[in-house]
């Protein structure tokens, strides 16, 4: 029988194992490339997604208003509106969504996705009457973050020429000795709650007439179905330049330019009822930091444009100098002086 010599006739496969294993051990300079350029498609893929997550803006921006049409809030953020776009390169729409002292259209920024997508305006007058509302869940200072303010205003003490009285010391007068009311356009609003405050610093009686209809409350003043009104300098300065009103004080610091001839409130000793109204921009607190700091700055830059400015001084808006921190410390004032004084002087919705 013949015998095997396994050691001769293994050579071939070992020699071919060897070959083999170093093919798999030394991959070839063509396979190195194939997953060199695998990795590099790999890696700019992941790097491009996280580009398109991380720019902002890339679509429409809305700003929400939570007041009617010509109001304040509604004013300035159309003013601001108009030019945000070129630098956020984005279109930017204002939203109406009146209601419940604004506190409706709040809900809503508060409810919609964190991204900067959806701006609040928030108003003072909102702040100061947050508490009244239970079922508002918002945390104004913890859930939300301003990004800038728009305007400063103040309102203007406003009574019919029929009435027959021409300072506020005889319209004291004349409500200590008839009965006496006062309008504004619901609960909670600055001219309720300067209403309130006329009573308290000059310590008469007079009965609150809530209107749906603000232009039916201007009306009614001008005619005298109703005593006063405590009535924003955007909308009274027309009435007493035409007429139909008769101013006795600003609630601002200073005197309004368009009736100088009108005190303040500080220079008859009624300084407990000096009081500015404002409005601003606000997001969710939880939006990047990134997108707020986009928003703030540019916010800013529109605020600091010459026809900005001119525009808002035609509507009687007085142009804020305030920076974006100092505009998130007065909304944490106002929400505590207004939650304090809705207690204090026990005012509840009807």
């Amino acid at each position: 029988m013949h015998k095997l010599n396994l050691k001769t006739a293994s050579e071939p496969f070992a020699n071919s194992w060897q070959k083999n294993k170093r093919r798999f051990d030394q991959p070839s300079s063509k396979i190195l490339q194939f997953i060199s350029i695998c990795l590099g498609l790999l890696l700019a893929t992941l790097s491009l997604g996280s580009a398109a997550q991380e720019r902002y803006p890339s679509r429409t921006v809305r700003i929400i208003v939570p007041w009617g049409p010509g109001t304040p809030p509604d004013v300035a953020a159309r003013v601001v509106a108009s030019k945000l776009p070129e630098l956020l390169k984005q279109p930017v729409i204002v939203e109406n969504r009146p209601g419940a002292s604004g506190t409706i259209g709040l809900a809503e920024v508060a409810r919609s996705p964190a991204d900067g997508y959806t701006i609040g305006a928030l108003h003072y007058s909102t702040a100061a009457i947050a508490s009244l509302y239970p079922q508002f869940k918002v945390d104004l200072v913890k859930d939300m973050k301003g990004v800038g303010q728009m305007e400063w205003g103040h309102n203007i003490l406003v009574v019919s020429p029929s009435l027959g009285v021409k300072t506020v010391a005889e319209l004291i007068e004349y409500v200590k000795r008839n009965p006496s009311t006062f309008a504004s356009a619901g609960v909670g609003t600055p001219a309720h709650l300067s209403g309130v405050m006329f009573q308290r610093a000059t310590n008469t009686e007079a009965t609150h007439i809530p209107y749906n209809q603000f232009g039916q409350a201007v009306l009614d003043v001008s005619t005298g179905r109703v005593t006063y009104m405590v009535l924003a300098a955007p909308a009274a300065v027309p009435q007493i330049l035409g007429g139909k009103l008769l101013a006795l004080a600003v609630t601002g610091p200073t005197r309004n330019s368009n009736v100088r001839d009108i005190p303040t409130v500080s220079e008859l000793k009624l300084a407990s009822m000096q009081s500015r109204t404002w409005s601003g921009l606000v997001v969710r607190s939880d939006t990047p930091k990134e997108v707020i700091d986009r928003l703030s700055r540019d916010i800013a830059s529109v605020m600091a444009m010459p026809e900005v400015r001119e525009s808002l001084a035609k509507q009687q808006i007085e142009i804020p100098m305030e920076t974006t921190e100092q505009f998130r410390d007065l909304i944490r004032k106002d929400v505590e002086f207004g939650a304090n004084f809705v207690r204090v002087n026990g005012i509840k919705l009807d």
